[in-house]
């Protein structure tokens, strides 16, 4: 079995950040696979939601973690994975709770499983396109379309920087991410007056429980990185590091100044910032609007089972 290494999305200080931004009707749970000497294998951590109406089971920290993962030394150890769905499986059929799985790599072991169990039952099960570029980025083994796209795109902001003030920052300690932050929301509550399509969940929308978890997190594992135009902040992109991997959320750019492309911009010199710091991979998640493809990426999936227990009793 190859090590599999967590992303930020289960260390002990993200994982226990959200927990303290559960509801009072939310209880954080710890499910783990045990040897028959009691040596732990794999774990998962989930919240339980329960009110009036129903009880439903979600990873802790979802929709917020990107990348779902089992820890442990037998994380990727297929009948451990195989363990973990079924327990979830017996936990909807048995207790008519809804259980859902969601952002779980489609290439793990759990994510395997979890399909293999959507397909032998009611469960559904969708995937989504998830975006990761290998840094640095070599442009030229890039297509030919997306070099002359890079071209354009960087002669239109060295022609800007000659006449305006433009800046890349991206913060190194605590104060400087939270003052970042709020740059960082504000572009979010801007995007909401945009064209941009919006995910269900926004950083806007919860700011204040993102200010705690990025306090709690520290600027070891949590950086903004941000664009500004004659001083007006035009792109920001909040990261979070483990190890060789950069993992990128929330990215904002100002409606008003989408003719120049900010994101691109404010992900090229975020490339090759990281790629200086011996940063191996910037996961952008999700397919976003920044094209991710123009910088060479690597295409998987992640995996969301949902249970349809509710639909049964419906």
């Amino acid at each position: 079995m190859g090590i599999i290494v967590a992303t930020p999305f289960q260390s002990p200080a993200w994982l226990t950040a959200w927990a303290r931004q559960l509801p009072y009707t939310a209880t954080p749970i710890v499910l783990a696979a045990t040897s028959p000497t009691g040596r732990i294998l794999a774990a998962l951590a989930l919240a339980r939601y329960k009110d009036d109406a129903r009880t439903r089971f979600v990873p802790l920290s979802a929709p917020r973690a990107e990348c779902v993962r089992l820890i442990g030394p037998h994380a990727d150890d297929p009948s451990v994975a195989r363990a973990f769905a079924f327990h979830l499986l017996l936990v909807a059929e048995t207790t008519g709770a809804d259980v859902a799985m969601t952002d779980v790599p489609a290439a793990s072991a759990l994510g395997r499983s979890l399909n293999l169990f959507c397909q032998d039952s009611s469960w559904d099960c969708t995937t989504a396109a998830y975006a990761t570029i290998p840094l640095p980025v070599r442009y030229t083994t890039l297509s030919r379309s997306a070099q002359r796209e890079h071209a354009r795109r960087r002669r239109t902001w060295v022609h800007l920087a000659a006449h305006r003030t433009v800046t890349y920052t991206r913060t190194r300690h605590l104060h400087d991410l939270l003052s970042a932050f709020d740059v960082l929301a504000q572009l979010h509550q801007h995007r909401g007056h945009g064209q941009d399509q919006q995910p269900a969940h926004t950083l806007a929308a919860d700011a204040a429980q993102w200010r705690s978890v990025l306090q709690h997190l520290g600027a070891a594992t949590a950086c903004i990185a941000t664009l500004t135009l004659d001083g007006t902040a035009i792109a920001a992109q909040l990261c979070l590091t483990r190890g060789p991997r950069c993992y990128a959320l929330t990215p904002a750019t100002d409606p008003a100044h989408r003719h120049l492309a900010p994101g691109h911009a404010l992900l090229r010199h975020l490339v090759a910032d990281l790629a200086e710091e011996d940063v191996h991979t910037l996961a952008l998640g999700p397919t976003t609007g920044q094209q991710p493809g123009q910088y060479g990426r690597v295409r998987s999936s992640t995996l969301s089972a949902l249970s349809t227990t509710h639909a049964a009793a419906a």
